[in-house]
C-alpha cells in the first residue's frame, strides 16, 4: 500500500513539474521570478558535485541538530520540573506564553549581538524555537497521566525518581515525540534565518547571496535541498520513536 501511495506521489510531483516547465516555455511564467524546473535541476546537478556546497549543507545540518538537541533537552527538563511543581507553572505561565508568542525570528539580530556571528547565534536561535514547544508538550503529557496510576505506584513505596523514570517519562513520550517532530522544522527555520542575516557559511547564507543576485534557480534549488533534509529528519524521528517506544503494543487494521 505504501509503495502504491509513493508512486502516486511521484506521479503528482512529475505532473506539477511538467506544468511548471510548460508554463515557463510558453511565457506564462517569467524565468526571472520563478525560473523553471530544467534550470533548477541543472543547477542542482552542478552543485551536488561541488565540495563547497556539501560543506554548507553540513554546516546547516550541524547547527540545526545542535539547536534541536539543546532546545529539546532543556525543554523536556523544564516541562518535567514544572509538572512536578504546578504552583510554579501557574506563576510562570503568563511569562512562558509571552515568550513563546514572541516572534523570535525578529529577535535574531539580538541573538547575533549576544552570541556573535558564528555558529553560536544560529544554534541559540534554533534552540529558542524548540525549547517552548518541548516544554509545553512535556508538561501537557505529564499532566494528562492518570493520577490514580501515579498514586498507586507511590503507595507501593516507589521513589520520585522511580516514578519519573518508569511512569511519567514512558507515559509522556507520545507528547514529547510529537513536539520533536514539530521542532525539526522550527530548528531548521531558526538556523536558516540566522544564516541569512549574518552567516559566513550554510544554506541560509547561500539563499541570501543568490537572492541578492536574483538567481531564482539557485534559490529554488536550495529550497529543494532544505525540503529533502526536513523530510529525512522527520522520517528519522519516526524511526527513533518506533525504536524508543517498541514496548508499546501496536494496533493493526485489516
Amino acid at each position: 500500500m505504501n509503495i502504491i501511495l509513493n508512486i502516486y506521489r511521484v506521479l503528482l510531483l512529475a505532473v506539477l513539474l511538467a506544468i511548471w516547465e510548460g508554463a515557463a516555455s510558453l511565457g506564462l511564467v517569467t524565468e526571472f521570478t520563478m525560473s523553471r524546473p530544467s534550470r533548477i535541476f541543472a543547477w542542482l546537478g552542478g552543485a551536488l558535485v561541488d565540495g563547497f556546497f556539501w560543506m554548507n549543507i553540513l554546516v546547516t545540518v550541524r547547527e540545526t541538530l545542535l539547536g534541536l538537541l539543546i532546545g529539546a533537552v532543556l525543554g523536556i527538563l523544564s516541562g518535567f520540573a514544572l509538572a512536578q511543581w504546578r504552583g510554579a507553572f501557574r506563576l510562570l505561565e503568563p511569562f512562558i506564553m509571552a515568550l513563546y508568542s514572541l516572534p523570535r525570528v525578529a529577535l535574531a539580530p539580538l541573538f547575533l549581538v549576544w552570541f556573535g556571528i558564528g555558529e553560536g547565534s544560529k544554534v541559540a536561535l534554533a534552540a529558542s524555537l524548540v525549547y517552548f514547544v518541548l516544554l509545553l508538550n512535556t508538561y501537557t503529557g505529564i499532566r494528562e497521566i492518570d493520577r490514580n496510576l501515579v498514586n498507586a505506584v507511590r503507595t507501593m513505596g516507589a521513589s520520585r525518581g522511580f516514578i519519573a523514570r518508569r511512569v511519567l517519562l514512558p507515559s509522556s513520550l507520545t507528547f514529547i515525540f510529537a513536539g520533536l517532530r514539530i521542532s525539526i522544522g522550527l530548528a531548521l527555520i531558526g538556523t536558516i534565518v540566522g544564516e541569512m542575516i549574518a552567516g559566513q557559511y550554510g544554506l541560509g547564507q547561500m539563499i541570501a547571496r543568490a537572492g541578492n543576485m536574483f538567481d531564482t534557480a539557485q534559490v529554488f534549488g536550495i529550497i529543494i535541498v532544505l525540503a529533502i533534509l526536513a523530510v529525512l529528519a522527520s522520517e528519522g524521528m519516526k524511526l527513533l520513536e518506533r525504536w524508543v517506544m517498541r514496548w508499546r503494543p501496536t494496533t493493526e487494521t485489516h
